[in-house]
C-alpha cells in the first residue's frame, strides 16, 4: 500500500482497523483471524453473520478500477460469480458469499498438474467462465458508475502522443507509436457493448459448491467482447505456459470474440504494461509478450 498509494496509502492502513471494526457492527459478524493472505489492495476477513452462516468481509483501497465491484456482483447475482451480500458506499466495503473449498483456478491440480493439456484445461474453463459473464449493457443497472473501455483508450493514446522524456526512455518511441495506432484502430469500430472486465486472470476463479468454479475480484468495464480476451491474453502471454498463434486462437474461440480484435486489445494492454512497469522485469516481460503477439 505505501510503495503504491504513499501518504493516501498510510492514511488509509491507519483507518483500517476502525473501517474493520464499524462495518462488523453494521452488519452483526463474528470475523475470523488472521486474515487471508496473498492481497494487495483489500483486507479480506472470513466471518459469520448473525443467523450463523459463513460470509467474507473486503474492506478494499477504493480506485477507479474497483469502485464498481459491487456493482458488478449485483449485476452478476451469483450467476457465475460470488454472491454479493451487503455493499457500504462509504467505506467500499463489501460483504459477500464464502466459497469453499475456494482453490484458486491456477493453482488447482489437474490430472498432470503441469502438463500443456493442464494448462490448456485451466484456459478453457476461465473462457468460458468469462464469456458467460459478459452481458449486454441493457442488462444491468449501474452503467454510470463503471467505466467504459473507450475512455480508457482515450486516455491512452492523449499520454502516449504527449509523452514525456522519461517515458520515452523506458519505452521507446516506436512502442508508444504503436499504442497509438492500435488505440485508434480499436474506436474505429464499435462492436456491441456489454459487461467485461479488466482483471481477467487464473487466480481470481476459485472453486465452490453451488459452482465448480466462480469469479471473485471483479473489475467490470463497459467494452466488448474482444476486450476480455485482450486482457486474458496479456495475462496468459505474460504468466502462462503457452503463447503465439494456438493461443490466441484459443482464447478468441473460448470467449467467442474476433482473433483479430482480442490481439489488439492485448496488445495494447502490453503498451499500458511497459510504459506503467514498476520493475525492469515487468517490462522485459511485456515487451516480450508484445513481439509473441506481434507474430502471433
Amino acid at each position: 500500500m505505501l510503495a503504491w498509494h504513499g501518504a493516501d496509502g498510510q492514511a488509509w492502513l491507519d483507518e483500517l482497523p476502525r473501517t474493520v471494526w464499524a462495518l462488523a457492527r453494521k452488519w452483526s459478524l463474528k470475523l475470523d483471524v488472521p486474515a487471508f493472505a496473498g492481497g494487495s489492495q483489500a483486507y479480506v476477513v472470513a466471518a459469520r453473520r448473525e443467523d450463523g452462516s459463513d460470509a467474507v468481509l473486503k474492506v478494499p483501497y477504493v480506485d477507479d478500477e474497483n469502485r464498481a465491484e459491487a456493482t458488478a456482483l449485483r449485476a452478476y447475482d451469483g450467476d457465475g460469480a460470488v454472491r454479493l451480500y451487503d455493499y457500504d458506499p462509504s467505506t467500499g466495503g463489501i460483504l459477500m458469499e464464502r466459497l469453499v473449498p475456494g482453490n484458486r483456478l491456477k493453482s488447482t491440480r489437474f490430472f498432470g498438474h503441469r502438463t500443456p493439456e493442464a494448462a490448456w484445461r485451466r484456459i478453457g474453463i476461465a473462457c468460458g467462465l468469462y464469456r458467460r459473464l459478459w452481458r449486454p449493457v441493457e442488462s444491468f443497472e449501474g452503467l454510470p458508475e463503471i467505466p467504459n473501455a473507450a475512455d480508457l483508450v482515450e486516455a491512452w493514446i492523449a499520454a502516449y502522443r504527449t509523452a514525456g522524456p522519461e517515458t520515452l526512455y523506458r519505452a521507446g518511441e516506436e512502442t508508444l507509436r504503436l499504442g497509438v495506432e492500435l488505440g485508434e484502430e480499436l474506436l474505429r469500430e464499435t462492436p456491441e457493448l456489454g459487461l467485461a472486465n479488466r482483471d481477467t486472470h487464473l487466480t481470481n476463479i476459485v472453486s465452490a459448491e453451488r459452482e465448480p468454479w466462480l469469479l471473485i475480484d471483479p473489475k467490470p468495464c463497459v467494452a466488448e467482447r474482444a476486450f476480455d480476451g485482450g486482457y486474458f491474453l496479456f495475462k496468459q502471454q505474460v504468466h502462462g505456459p503457452h503463447s503465439g498463434t494456438d493461443l490466441l486462437q484459443a482464447v478468441a474461440e473460448g470467449l467467442g470474440a474476433d482473433a483479430g480484435r482480442v490481439r489488439s486489445w492485448a496488445m495494447l494492454r502490453c503498451v499500458d504494461q511497459i510504459v506503467g512497469a514498476d520493475s525492469d522485469q515487468e517490462r522485459h516481460l511485456a515487451l516480450k509478450a508484445l513481439d509473441d503477439l506481434q507474430r502471433a
